[in-house]
């Protein structure tokens, strides 16, 4: 190729980057942001400030929005390094107090405020044991005398009123809940007779057996309906698969078969030998 050379294997110098000059944007760097909120709690007139980059602070209130001390605290408040807390030095007011001198507590930290009473010891155990014994063995108690006082002091048992069954509101005649059992064998007994008098005549209630008569008089009009719509099926062009080219067609074959399958169950129902229909 024209642009392949020899020369372009041979490494080219590389020139410096150009540092562009540090940014200097000519607003302060102290100024806070376009209707910024920081700062402005506590002040006469709470709002926001920088409005269209505004450089001074917004006027109208008595106070300046400042807070010195409000994050860092005032000046000179840190603790050197050289007069970093060590370990077992602390007085128990912090580093700052053990630092400043503010604390007269030296050495070790101990919970002497918190400790529970220590458990008593096994000699102290066994006086107490000892001293109860000879309390108990020094004062016997007299079981007569104490009974006695019981039941002198003990209320007297009343006894239960005996019940006067004469005077109750149904002696002499049956009691409601056997009267109340009574009625529903009755009824249940009731119900079961007009269900074996229904099933005696073999017609339920609201309906009638077609007479013969009418009933062939249906088959036949079936029959003869069957007829008329198998010839019109019949001398009609979509029995045959082939003839069958248009959507029409297919429609009219599936309701010709729909109508004659429809009728022959109807004929088949009306072929029974009881029939039962509603009483008008």
């Amino acid at each position: 190729m024209a642009t392949e050379s020899i020369y372009n294997l041979i490494p080219q110098p590389v020139p410096p980057p150009v540092k562009e000059a540090l940014y200097r944007s000519k607003h302060p760097g102290d100024k806070p942001t376009t209707f910024s909120t920081f700062g402005l709690t506590g002040t006469s007139k709470p709002g926001y400030v920088n409005v269209a980059g505004a450089e001074e602070a917004t006027k109208g209130g008595q106070h300046e929005y400042k807070k010195p001390f409000a994050t860092m605290g005032k000046d000179g408040n840190a603790v050197p390094p050289t007069e970093v807390l060590k370990k077992k030095t602390g007085g128990g007011g912090g580093a700052y107090a053990a630092a400043m001198g503010l604390s007269d507590q030296t050495g070790a930290f101990l919970y002497s405020d918190r400790l529970k009473p220590a458990l008593p010891s096994k000699e102290e155990l066994k006086q107490v044991l000892k001293a109860s014994v000879a309390v108990k063995k020094a004062e016997p108690k007299n079981f007569v005398t104490s009974n006695a006082v019981e039941n002198i002091l003990a209320v007297p048992k009343r006894e239960p009123e005996p019940i006067n069954w004469f005077q109750k509101p149904h002696f002499g005649t049956t009691p409601p809940y056997l009267v109340k059992i009574k009625q529903e064998i009755a009824d249940e007994y009731e119900y079961i007779r007009s269900m074996q008098q229904q099933d005696d005549s073999g017609v339920p209630p609201g309906m009638k057996q077609l007479p013969e008569e009418e009933r062939q008089a249906l088959v036949d009009a079936l029959k003869s309906k069957w007829q008329d719509v198998n010839k019109a099926y019949q001398g009609s062009c979509v029995l045959s698969l082939k003839s069958l080219d248009t959507i029409g067609k297919v429609k009219r074959k599936e309701m010709y078969e729909a109508q004659l399958a429809q009728i022959e169950k109807d004929i088949e129902k009306l072929s029974r030998k009881v029939i039962l229909v509603a009483d008008d």
